[in-house]
């Protein structure tokens, strides 16, 4: 009877054991869940931050641009109503005469060719006439 029980008592303490070891392990599973969730949760968070510091740097990016935009077209408008003066000048002005310009090349060459012509038979005339 001692051997029957001291068998049970055996059983019950390698069962006690296996149900410590895989609570053990269990415990062990929650908390490498727990780092590893940890970690993502710190990995997001980082990734947020970045993300949000790049954003701010677009902005103030695009801010300084649009800043400097409108100093340059400020410029602009402090320059443009003297070029806008000057050609209101340039148009008011009376026009007494307009020339305008056009060659017809066509005309030029035969007149020219008629020119040389002349003279070649004037030049060979005159070369009979005196010889």
């Amino acid at each position: 009877m001692q051997a029957k029980t001291a068998q049970a008592n055996k059983k019950a303490l390698a069962d006690k054991k296996a149900a410590a070891d895989k609570k053990a392990a269990a415990e062990k599973k929650a908390l490498a869940d727990k780092k590893a969730a940890a970690d993502k949760k710190a990995l997001a968070d980082k990734k947020a931050v970045a993300d949000k510091k790049a954003a701010a740097e677009k902005k103030a990016l695009a801010d300084k641009k649009a800043q400097a935009e409108k100093k340059s077209q400020v410029r602009k408008k402090v320059n443009s109503p003297t070029q806008v003066n000057s050609q209101q000048k340039r148009d008011s002005r009376t026009e007494l005469l307009t020339v305008s310009v056009s060659l017809n090349t066509g005309k030029i060459v035969s007149i020219a060719s008629i020119g040389i012509l002349a003279s070649a038979i004037l030049v060979s005339a005159m070369v009979f006439i005196a010889g």
